[in-house]
């Protein structure tokens, strides 16, 4: 007997939010199945129901949560210089790194951020009447990103033009969720080396 497929407000309501990618129907039954049984709530309890619904897709990795070639166009790094239209589309973040500050100020704030957490972890095992912090953990200079961004089965590196806040260095977690609509999709490429 096969199992019955999800709620159809909570499918139609994830279909207006997030029409791209398309979440694959077999996750949303066994999310919803999974979230019913786990926190004993009804479909028709939508705000929470939905609440947890988002909460896993966020945090499922959309090559696991939605249908192959419903995201990105498939032709999306043949694409010169074109705008990306229809429908938003949500991409996970695979890679971040800072291309607009040197190797060495990030290499040393990696590792004043590593040394500051061995310290803690060894003060909080030998000493219960340990001092306060040195003040809050450094964070990593801010440049341009150059990210990764997947919608689970294509994958295109980005860079930002104009610095969006909500992406930091050592913040940001990988697998991060962004919606990404109507905009201008460049694609640079480096000049082959010529050899005279």
């Amino acid at each position: 007997m096969t199992e019955p497929a999800a709620p159809a407000n909570i499918v139609q309501w994830i279909n207006e939010q997030y029409p791209r990618p398309a979440l694959d129907p077999v996750w949303l039954r066994d999310c919803c199945s999974w979230i019913a049984s786990s926190y004993s709530l009804s479909p028709t309890e939508f705000t929470q129901f939905s609440s947890h619904v988002t909460s896993q897709f966020f945090q499922s990795s959309l090559a696991d949560s939605t249908l192959p070639n419903t995201g990105l166009p498939q032709n999306i790094r043949t694409i010169k210089r074109a705008r990306l239209t229809g429908l938003p589309c949500l991409v996970e973040i695979r890679a971040i790194s800072d291309i607009g500050t040197s190797a060495f100020s990030l290499m040393n704030v990696r590792q004043n951020r590593m040394d500051r957490a061995d310290l803690a972890g060894l003060v909080r095992e030998n000493e219960e009447d340990a001092e306060e912090d040195e003040g809050p953990v450094p964070k990593y200079p801010r440049g341009m990103l150059r990210l990764e961004l997947s919608d689970g089965l294509t994958t295109v590196e980005a860079v930002e033009y104009r610095s969006i806040p909500q992406l930091e260095l050592g913040v940001t977690p990988l697998g991060y969720k962004v919606r990404i609509g109507q905009s201008l999709c460049v694609i640079l490429i480096e000049p082959a080396v010529r050899s005279f």
